[in-house]
């Protein structure tokens, strides 16, 4: 969720492109139009496209999605964290077009502003917690178990979906250049994890081929190297471009 200081900096940026001379009712009008119901019709383009990704993972292509270990552990969880952050995106904008017509929920909306801004400090707690979440699930024990028991698998596609929406509630409390550098330190975590897939000797998920481990490593390696290629020299342009970022921004 935004901090208070930037949902204060967004009224502010409202207030000044108002078009001038307009009366109160039409300037309220101008403001329906032209500001909530653009955030209306993002925060239901977000739901819809998370909902149909946990549709698909749960309906006939949930067995093509878990047929290989890459699949799995690849694919349909990122799609998953991606879910989870969609919906988390689509829900916070929904609270916000509705702060502008209710009382207690703008009360509660700013409550949990100022709650989240001051116990998540830079997104720290979210991300951390994401990152326990995530590492619990990919416990060889754990994963198995996940795979062989459908109750338990039901649970980790759970947990992913929340892991998407403690990244969304962290990615907002940071700067310009820490969500440029988030994705790369990101890609990092996810590339020494395939390289110890792809190298070690041992077979380390049972549900799946022992073989499936190496080309799920190979999969993950792949992915952190072509992150660095296309996101390195962007976040590198951006910190020593020529066009300074405002204070704000930095």
């Amino acid at each position: 969720m935004p901090s208070t200081k930037e949902n204060g900096d967004v009224h502010k940026e409202i207030e000044r492109i108002v078009p001038l001379g307009l009366t109160h009712y039409e300037a309220k009008a101008w403001f329906g139009h032209d500001v909530l119901r653009p955030l209306v019709t993002r925060a239901m383009f977000a739901l819809t496209l998370a909902s149909t990704i946990v549709i698909v993972m749960a309906g006939p292509l949930a067995e093509y999605f878990e047929s290989t270990l890459t699949m799995h552990m690849v694919v349909q969880h990122l799609l998953l964290v991606a879910a989870g952050f969609l919906f988390a995106y689509g829900l916070d904008l929904l609270i916000l077009v509705g702060s502008r017509f209710s009382e207690p929920v703008s009360n509660g909306y700013a409550l949990l502003l100022r709650v989240n801004a001051d116990y998540n400090k830079r997104g720290i707690l979210a991300f951390a917690f994401a990152g326990l979440v995530t590492a619990y699930w990919h416990i060889p024990n754990n994963f198995d178990a996940a795979v062989l028991n459908e109750t338990v698998h039901i649970q980790m596609h759970f947990a992913f979906l929340v892991v998407g929406g403690l990244i969304f509630l962290g990615s907002k409390l940071l700067t310009r250049r820490m969500r440029q550098i988030a994705p790369i330190v990101a890609g990092k975590a996810m590339g020494l994890f395939g390289a110890f897939l792809l190298f070690t000797p041992s077979h380390v998920y049972e549900a799946y081929p022992v073989w499936e481990q190496s080309e799920t490593g190979l999969v993950m390696v792949v992915m952190m190297l072509v992150m660095d290629v296309t996101l390195v020299p962007y976040w590198l342009y951006n910190y020593f471009g020529k066009v300074p970022l405002s204070p704000v921004e930095s």
